[in-house]
Order: structure tokens, then C-alpha cells, then sequence
């Protein structure tokens, strides 16, 4: 709300909260210290937000004199704890209260924390530089507000409050942090940013908004309350950091180049066209006039679980990155094992294929992911089946930025990353089973063996559950044994 929700009686009730008494609050931290922390009225006290927080904080083990960036600081508990553990920490906040806060209880408790006013948010408060420094850090921490504006409502919270609880910028501060991440490079190459978010709409977003920005994100922590609230910690990292995106015009095939000179994990190999791409069971893929053909060295000299998990998940990688670039969900269909298709032209066309491809040398074993994606094509179909253009459902469709979003995508499902939890990539059923679901809208249902049949669910390996009306199911293993009915050919 651009006028904001408080007016100039919630001005005034304010000032007069600013004459209570500081409070006293002996905090423990996840090691079982405890802090003695002064809290002045208006400034957000240790709770269990925080606690979560600082246990995931913990996972990451010694600073070792890395520095260490806390936005929001409040009475300067997070800030406290991570030079407990060895970090170089600039603090802010943008309550002065909150500033005095950090500062006073860093010096009582005799913990090196430099602090100061300021902090991302809907309006300039000063250069970027007064609040996050001159230099990169390893590590960025924000306890993000993650209520909705109706508990700012009534005479629970004031404007001082409020800005610690609850988030009114109608951008989205995850957003405005990447952003400003970005342009400013706040963070090293190798560093990691954790947030606290809510189970409202923004904080279930938070991946999906910093992936649109280029990075890639993974929940590393939980915490539920009894009235179902969750809170959510997730760590952000910029994808395959150590690996290098090889840009290329033309090559016969960027799975076979990820497999002949692929070196290290994430390396990616892009394409304008491939001359002599291929597409599943030794198909040829065609390379349109405009696409992307990209391929991930996935695994190297480490065996791949679950195949069919990841075949499916690459697909989903591309429905998600093309959601996120403003394709149409209600156009769009994730078709098991692998694909996507769009609806164009009142046809089912298909705009994206995977290949997954290994080569084993002794115990050694490398694995790629191969993606291809139809930018834009001629306007009269020369296939024998459809094809469907992901340039005619976005407009001003950048190939940068397709690549960006996709590597965050798939980084954030596929990559081992030194302190975060390792990708589960069961964890991620649920959202695929709805998808394929939601596909037989646009595809119909399958058939199998003459008969018509539903989606039921996908197994721990990634293949594909199907009942047909009677009751009786069938497990699919290859993508050869079904067909959909509003496809032309497949």
C-alpha cells in the first residue's frame, strides 16, 4: 500500500511505547551459551525464528574469519552468535533502537560486531554502502518479516514493529535482496546467503523469486507451530560456482561434448544449434531456427540414483524456469518422462525434450543432462509431429536470461553444495505427481495396452503409476509403452 498502514495515532502511540522500560532476555544459543541481551521497547527480541536461524547458522560450521552480513539484527542475537563462531559480522537494521540495541549488548558481551543504520527496502535509506560495507560477503543472514499486513492491524504493533514482522513492500524484500545482491555484488562467488521466511505467499516464493534472479535455493531447516504455522530456513548460492558455462555457436552435440571434456560438476555447455543433437532412444532432435540446447555435467566419477527421478526432474526444471519467465501454467504440460509441451495454434506441440546420457571408464562414472528448448521456429510446421515455440508464449524472451534462470533451477535440485543438505530428490514427488497430473488436461489421459488410464503417482524411481477404471494399476518403466491421446506423434 503505497500510503503505508499506519496513521499519524499510531505515530504518536509509538512514541509513547518508546518511554517503556528495556526489557531483559537471557537467551541460549544453539550451542546452550547464554546471552544476557538488553531489549529496548520496539526491538524485535530473541524467539524461536531466531533460534531456527542460528541452528542452521550453526550447519556451516566455523567462520574461520569469513565475513558475515546480518540485515535486520534486532537486538543483535544472530549477530552475536555468528562471531561467537568465528565470523567477521557487520550488523544493520533500520530501527536506530535496534542499532543501539547490537551495539550495546556486542560491547557488554564482549563479541566484535560493527553495526549500522540502514537496510534494503521499498525506499532509498542511503548508499547501499552505509548498511552492507564496501566488500563481498562470504555469508548474508536475514530474519526476514514474515507476517501479513493484517497483524499490523490494532494496537499489536506500531511502525517500528511492524518493519521487523512484517513485510508491506509490495516488491517483496526477497526480491529487493536479490537485486540488490546482484548490482552491488554483495556476495563472494562462493559465499551463501540464509533467509527466514513464513508460509504466507512471499516466504512460499522465496526460491522461485531468487532462482529468477540467478541463484539457485534449497530449504535447509523447518519449524512448525501448533496452528500450522511454518517457518522456513533457505539457503541461496550462486549455481555451480567452481564451474564454468561454455558458450558455443554450433556443435554436433553439447551431450557429447559435456561427456568427452566435461570436468567438473555443473559445467555447462551451451548451444545455438546442434548439428547432430539427439533426443531419446537415438532420435534425432531438430534444431530450430531459434533454441536453446544446453548440457549439465551432472555426476563425475560418481554413480547417478535414480535415473528416472532425475529425467523427470530436468523436465520440470524447464516447466518452472518457464514459468518463471511468464509462461502460462493453464498452456503448459509436463508430460512423464520428460518433456514439456505447450498449447499453440490449438495444437499440443512439444517445446522441450531431456536426454540423460552416462559413459562409465573403470569404477569411474560421468553423467549429463541434456536440454533442449524451441525459442522460435518457422510458422508453417515442417515436422511430422508439433512443435510449440516458448518465444511465442514470452515476449522479449533473452537467451541469457532463460540460461541464467534454468542453471539456478537445476543447480537448485541437483548440486552438492558445501553446507547445505544434499539434494533429496524424493522430496520433490509430491510437485511432479501434481504437474503430470495437471498434464492430462492438455494431453488426455494415457493409454495403455488399448485401454484408457489415469495417473496415479510416481515411484521412489521415478517411474510412472497408472489405474485404469477397474481399479488395477500398472507401473510404467519406459515412455514408449503409453500414448496420449491429444498428440499427434511423439
Amino acid at each position: 500500500m503505497e500510503e503505508g498502514i499506519f496513521d499519524l495515532g499510531d505515530s504518536e502511540a509509538e512514541i509513547s511505547r518508546l518511554e517503556r522500560p528495556a526489557n531483559r532476555s537471557n537467551w541460549a544459543t544453539p550451542d546452550g551459551v547464554i546471552l544476557d541481551l538488553i531489549v529496548p521497547p520496539t526491538v524485535y527480541p530473541p524467539r524461536e525464528d531466531t533460534d531456527l536461524l542460528c541452528r542452521a547458522l550453526r550447519t556451516l560450521g566455523p567462520g574461520k574469519g569469513q565475513r558475515c552480513l546480518e540485515i535486520g539484527s534486532g537486538s543483535g542475537a544472530i549477530a552475536l552468535y555468528a562471531a561467537s563462531l568465528g565470523y567477521r559480522v557487520r550488523a544493520c537494521d533500520i530501527n536506530p533502537y535496534a542499532v543501539a540495541s547490537t551495539r550495546e549488548n556486542a560491547k557488554r558481551l564482549n563479541l566484535e560486531v560493527e553495526v549500522h543504520e540502514g537496510g534494503p527496502g521499498p525506499n532509498e535509506d542511503g548508499s547501499v554502502t552505509q548498511w552492507a560495507g564496501e566488500k563481498p560477503h562470504d555469508l548474508i543472514v536475514w530474519n526476514l518479516p514474515y507476517l501479513g499486513e493484517e497483524h499490523a492491524q490494532g494496537d499489536v504493533l506500531g511502525p517500528l514493529e511492524e518493519a521487523a514482522l512484517v513485510d508491506t513492500d509490495q516488491k517483496g524484500l526477497v526480491s529487493r535482496l536479490m537485486a540488490q545482491v546482484k548490482k552491488n555484488s554483495l556476495l563472494t562467488n562462493q559465499g551463501m546467503i540464509l533467509l527466514l521466511v513464513g508460509g504466507n505467499s512471499k516466504g512460499s516464493n522465496a526460491e522461485h523469486e531468487a532462482q529468477r534472479h540467478g541463484f539457485a535455493a534449497r530449504c535447509v531447516a523447518t519449524h512448525s507451530f501448533e496452528d500450522g504455522e511454518m517457518l522456513r530456513v533457505i539457503a541461496l548460492w550462486t549455481p555451480y560456482a567452481s564451474a564454468t558455462i561454455h558458450q558455443n555457436d554450433v556443435v554436433d552435440s553439447t551431450n557429447q561434448l559435456a561427456l568427452d571434456t566435461g570436468e567438473q560438476e555443473g559445467d555447462l555447455f551451451v548451444a545455438r544449434r546442434q548439428s547432430a543433437g539427439r533426443g531419446r532412444r537415438g532420435r534425432t532432435w531438430s534444431s530450430e531456427e531459434e533454441a536453446f540446447a544446453g548440457s549439465w555435467l551432472l555426476r563425475k566419477g560418481r554413480l547417478c540414483d535414480h535415473p528416472g527421478l532425475v529425467q523427470i526432474l530436468s523436465g520440470y526444471a524447464v516447466y518452472v524456469t518457464n514459468k518463471l519467465l511468464g509462461a502460462s501454467e493453464a498452456n503448459m504440460a509436463l508430460k512423464w518422462p520428460n518433456d514439456v509441451y505447450m498449447i499453440q495454434d490449438k495444437l499440443v506441440g512439444k517445446v522441450s525434450g531431456v536426454l540423460v546420457e552416462g559413459k562409465s571408464k573403470g569404477d569411474a562414472n560421468t553423467i549429463v543432462v541434456g536440454i533442449g528448448v524451441n525459442f522460435q521456429g518457422p510458422s508453417v510446421n515442417k515436422q511430422a509431429f508439433p512443435i510449440a515455440y516458448l518465444g511465442r508464449e514470452i515476449e522479449g524472451l533473452h537467451r541469457e536470461q532463460f540460461t541464467s534462470t534454468l542453471n539456478a533451477v537445476m543447480a537448485s535440485f541437483f548440486e552438492h553444495r558445501k553446507g547445505v543438505k544434499s539434494p533429496v530428490f524424493e522430496r520433490h514427488i509430491p510437485a511432479l505427481l501434481a504437474h503430470l497430473k495437471n498434464g492430462e488436461i492438455i494431453l488426455g489421459n494415457p493409454y495403455y495396452r488399448n485401454e484408457k488410464w489415469m495417473i496415479s503417482n510416481l515411484d521412489s524411481q521415478g517411474n510412472l503409476v497408472i489405474e485404469n477404471s477397474d481399479g488395477e494399476q500398472a507401473t510404467i518403466t519406459d515412455g514408449e509403452d503409453i500414448e496420449w491421446p491429444n498428440l499427434t506423434s511423439d
